[in-house]
This record gives C-alpha cells, sequence and structure tokens, in this order.
C-alpha cells in the first residue's frame, strides 16, 4: 500500500493525495447511504457537496469550469427551442422532486416498528392471550 502512496505522490504531489482521499470519503458515505441506510443530515449533505465543487474546481479550474457551464447553458437553451414542452416538464419535474426531497427531510427519521404491530394484529386473530 505504501508503495502505491509513494507512486501518486511521486508522479502528482500531496494535494491530489489528501484530494484523493476526501473523495474516498464522500464514496464510501454515498455507499453506507444506499448499502446500509444510513442517515445524513442536510448539514452533512451540504459539508459533502462543497467538498465535491471544490474538488471539481480544482481538476478543471477556473477557466475550464466557466468554458463548460457556457457550453451547457448553450445546450440547455437549443434544447428550449426544439423542445420546449419537454424542457418544461424537465424543470417542472425536478421542482417537484426537490420539494419531496426537501419536504421528507423535514419529517420523522424512523418509522415506528410496524412488525411489533404486524405480530400483535395476528396474535389477536389466533387468540393469542400473551399480546
Amino acid at each position: 500500500m505504501h508503495i502505491l502512496t509513494c507512486f501518486q505522490i511521486g508522479k502528482t504531489s500531496s494535494l491530489v493525495l489528501t484530494l484523493s482521499g476526501v473523495l474516498k470519503d464522500i464514496l464510501l458515505v454515498f455507499a453506507s447511504m444506499f448499502l446500509f441506510k444510513d442517515p445524513v443530515t442536510p448539514l452533512q449533505a451540504f459539508g459533502y457537496a462543497i467538498a465535491l465543487g471544490g474538488l471539481v474546481y480544482y481538476k478543471l479550474g477556473g477557466e475550464k469550469l466557466k468554458e463548460y457551464l457556457g457550453q451547457g447553458s448553450m445546450k440547455w437553451q437549443e434544447f428550449g427551442h426544439t423542445r420546449p414542452v419537454l424542457r418544461k416538464l424537465m424543470v417542472f419535474a425536478a421542482v417537484v422532486i426537490g420539494m419531496f426531497l426537501v419536504l421528507g427531510s423535514l419529517g420523522p427519521r424512523y418509522a415506528p416498528d410496524s412488525t411489533n404491530q404486524v405480530y400483535n394484529g395476528i396474535g389477536k386473530l389466533i387468540g393469542d392471550k400473551a399480546v
């Protein structure tokens, strides 16, 4: 493992090693969110977004990032001229999904334990006295 680290530092810089560690940490958090359903607070998500934005800015640089954003803006305008209804539908869908994400994060974090309710309901049906 140390040989790979020395090779990476020799070919790039120690900053790249640090930034790749940050990217690895963010990927681990995303994996735990999707595989193990670990909760992430909005503040944590905001922090991860800042870290990813910094990585993209470091990788592309300011000028290249402005160039890509300009190209994306031109493509979005062109798409609006060729398919205006689909563009409006996409914006509407993005707003609705955003609302569900924001409003869903304001709800309770954990659902009540429904398995006990199911077992109690079955117990009542079969006449179990321990319910």
